[in-house]
Formats: structure tokens, sequence, C-alpha cells
């Protein structure tokens, strides 16, 4: 019986950036789908299970931290790796998000080289996985 292909969720505004990343990453064997709003987001996960979350921090109307805070609420969401993107360039603004005990597990600037978020996303589920293995 295969494994079924780790599954992704892109919430990003930018649709050229969310129709790149998906591209790729399902190039590299994901399983992705993206959406452009939080609400969007949200919903996906309703009915789908991910393995890891992208999430734009710049989504119009404080949409991102809304957005962050209820997947964060979720219980069965808080342990899913969640990598936050962002183009604010000053050092340390995700210290004030709301404290989550499994708060966001990676914060990169936009743009990123695509190389680079996909070997993130990589050493996050394999440490993931790690980590279940040995419980």
């Amino acid at each position: 019986m295969t494994q079924a292909p780790p599954a992704i969720l892109c919430i990003d505004d930018d649709a050229a950036f969310r129709d790149t990343v998906s591209q790729r990453l399902k190039e590299e064997g994901f399983r992705v789908t993206a959406v452009a709003t939080g609400r969007e987001g949200i919903v996906a996960t309703w009915t789908e299970r991910f393995d890891l979350m992208l999430l734009d921090m710049q989504l119009p109307d404080e949409a991102s931290l809304h957005t962050y805070q209820e997947l964060k609420a979720k219980e069965n969401l808080r342990a899913i790796p969640m990598i936050l993107l962002t183009d604010v360039a000053q050092e340390g603004w995700w210290e004030e998000l709301p404290y989550h005990e499994d708060g966001p597990s990676f914060v990169m600037g936009r743009p990123t080289e695509l190389s680079l978020l996909i070997a993130r996303i990589t050493q996050l589920l394999t440490s993931l996985t790690t980590h279940i293995r040995k419980d």
C-alpha cells in the first residue's frame, strides 16, 4: 500500500506566488490546496487533513492574524507545522503574535527562493515524522 503524499495548505492572496508555489510543490510530490483568503483556508481544514500550512502574513484587512489565531485555536490543527510568510523586514515582529504553545514552526521573508522554502517544508515534515515514530 502506498502512502499518500504530504498535504500542504497554502493561504496567500498573491495569485502569481500561490500558483508558482503550488506548481513547484506538486512537482516535488506534495499534494497542495491553495486558497486566496484566510476564510477559504479555515474552511478547507473542515474537510481535508493537512500535514503543513503556509500562511501569508500580509492578507488584506488583518485577516492573517485572525486566520492564524483561528487555526491555532483548533485542537486538531495546533500541532500541524505552520510557516508564516512575510514581506515585513522588521526583525522579531512575530514575537507580537498571540502566544500559542504550538506557535509558528518557522517564519520566512518574501520573496524567498522556492528551493529554500521546499527545503524548510521537507525539514519540518521529516522532523515531525521522526518525532511521531519515536513516540
